[in-house]
């Protein structure tokens, strides 16, 4: 299973490295294409209950950076 987010920067938010940063703390690797930050699961049975604790920690760290997301989890 993978969450996928897609960050829409703005010129009057946080600094591109600084997000990167935070999601790498968060456990999500930088990726190219669609979406911009992968969240690898680790192949235990994941509930909609792990998902939103792991989206409500990242909406946590993004408060006040002045930037938008969306989020897809597939399996």
């Amino acid at each position: 299973m993978r969450t996928y987010v897609r960050m829409l920067f703005n010129s009057e938010g946080a600094e591109p490295k600084e997000v990167v940063g935070i999601m790498r703390e968060l456990g999500f690797e930088p990726s190219f294409g669609t979406h911009d930050f992968v969240y690898k699961w680790d192949g235990k049975k994941t509930s909609i209950e792990d998902v939103l604790d792991l989206i409500g920690k990242m909406h946590k760290r993004m408060k006040g950076l002045n930037l938008s997301y969306e989020i897809t989890t597939v399996s």
